[in-house]
């Protein structure tokens, strides 16, 4: 028995003190947390819940990427259950989950995103009112906003592009109407352009003569060759005496690093978004909607197209869901806040369009790292009680091993007091009181060191607690 104690005095340390470091340490250390957002723009009676789910890897306020083979994305419109959609989230975190509303989307809505059997985000999104007409798809160029410009001379030229938005380098439209001063467009004007840094028609920098219709507009092609373009137009009346007429001066809206939109493919009996970019660029992102909000999300690989270009296709939704699109969102980035983010229309009847873009709707990584910290707290909750029960443990065995010894060294003092020597020589037996003293001074000295001791392994064990703490 005795061999036993000493063995477990010696080893329960040991054991305990690994097995609460490899539980602190590991399971009680905190891992990166897997989580989704949920980015979108859903609008009130849309036919249509198209979300862009953003998969996040979080630890230590650290973020990066985070790729799910497949997720389940489930939802609920006023208690009514949508179309689940299941798919991947890819290697750049960003998946377009499609839900279908035939009966139309009805606060509220609830989002349910799982993976495997871990509900990984379940809350409400908001939804929008739809947007107006007016603004959701404006038709024709005269409903879209005169470019600001410095205008001299008795007639006055308003000047708009005619898809809001301009990419360097690739040609676009620009419209020009002739009126006076009150409003009548003048027939037949005579405008005569000239740019610098663009092409006009390609003939360079100009001057170059338009005539206007009997409407007064005018139309000239534009192909921007620098972020910063000033077009300057002098407009004459037609068979006016010279030097009659008047002038605009302004800026055009070139966007630094937008994404074009060929508006040739948009063209044909199967139209497409062909999408280009100056700069190299893996992928572009799409939002593709109209006046019931965002209907489609894609995310549009891009390649060397042989012009030095970076260039992808998306074909267009088909049925209803094409003749309700009206634009579409194109941005180098998934939450649609870069610089070079624009919105082009989608027919060439279809003037500037200003639609909502995409917002955070639901965020499932708080959730999911206070889920986190909760198992991580309990398994540290668990070493600690291991660290406890062993220094409780190594206590009581250093208690029974001190008892031991000094019934051993009171037996050995008795059986000395009483006059027999170690060699069994006779020898003078001590008196009562002196017997009582050697016992009491023996009994103190053990005592001593007993207490000692066990409060140096409290000590030794509570340390290593605490020090798990500095993670």
């Amino acid at each position: 028995m005795a061999s036993t104690f000493d063995a477990a005095t010696y080893v329960l340390p040991a054991l305990g003190i690994g097995l609460a470091a490899g539980v602190l340490l590991g399971p009680g250390s905190q891992r990166m947390t897997t989580g989704v957002r949920v980015w979108g723009a859903p609008v009130a009676g849309s036919e249509a819940l198209a979300l862009r789910i953003e998969g996040v890897r979080r630890l230590y306020g650290a973020e990066d990427p985070a790729a799910v083979p497949e997720i389940e994305v489930s939802a609920a419109s006023a208690g009514a259950p949508l179309e689940r959609w299941i798919g991947p989230i890819d290697k750049d975190g960003i998946g377009e989950a499609l839900l279908r509303a035939p009966d139309g989307l009805a606060a509220p809505v609830v989002v349910r995103i799982a993976r495997g059997g871990e509900v990984l985000l379940e809350q409400q999104v908001p939804l929008a009112p739809p947007l107006p007409a007016e603004t959701s798809a404006l038709p024709g160029a005269a409903h879209a906003s005169a470019l600001p410009g410095a205008t001299r001379g008795e007639l006055r030229l308003r000047v708009t592009a005619a898809r809001g938005a301009m990419a360097a380098p690739f040609p676009e439209p620009v419209r020009v109407a002739v009126e006076t001063e009150d409003g009548a467009p003048i027939a037949g004007a005579r405008v005569e352009a000239s740019a610098v840094g663009a092409d006009l028609e390609g003939r360079g920098s100009g001057p170059i003569e338009v005539v206007a219709d009997a409407r007064g507009a005018a139309a000239l092609s534009l192909k921007p060759l620098s972020h910063a373009v000033e077009l300057t137009l002098r407009a004459t009346r037609p068979g006016g005496p010279p030097g009659a007429g008047g002038s605009w001066e302004g800026r055009l809206p070139v966007i630094p690093g937008a994404i074009w939109l060929d508006p040739g493919g948009l063209e044909g009996e199967q139209p497409a978004l062909r999408l280009v970019s100056p700069a190299p660029r893996p992928r572009a992102y799409v939002s593709i909607g109209g006046a019931r909000g965002r209907l489609r999300g894609a995310v549009v690989p891009l390649a060397p197209d042989g012009a030095g270009f970076f260039a992808g296709t998306l074909a267009l939704p088909d049925g209803p869901a094409r003749l309700a699109a009206g634009w579409a969102v194109v941005a180098s980035d998934p939450y649609e806040q870069g610089a070079g983010t624009v919105a082009w229309p989608l027919s060439a009847a279809t003037g500037p369009a200003s639609p909502r873009r995409v917002t955070l709707l639901a965020d499932g990584l708080p959730a999911a790292e206070a889920r986190e910290r909760a198992r991580a707290s309990r398994a540290r909750r668990a070493g600690l009680a291991v660290l406890g029960a062993t220094a409780a443990a190594e206590m009581l065995l250093l208690a029974l091993r001190s008892r031991a010894a000094r019934r051993r060294l009171e037996a050995h003092l008795a059986a000395a007091s009483g006059g027999a020597g170690e060699d069994g020589a006779a020898g003078a037996p001590l008196s009562r009181e002196d017997r009582g003293r050697l016992l009491a001074a023996a009994r103190a000295e053990p005592l001593l060191s007993v207490l000692a001791l066990a409060a140096l392994v409290g000590l030794s064990f509570a340390t290593v607690a605490a020090l798990a703490t500095f993670r």
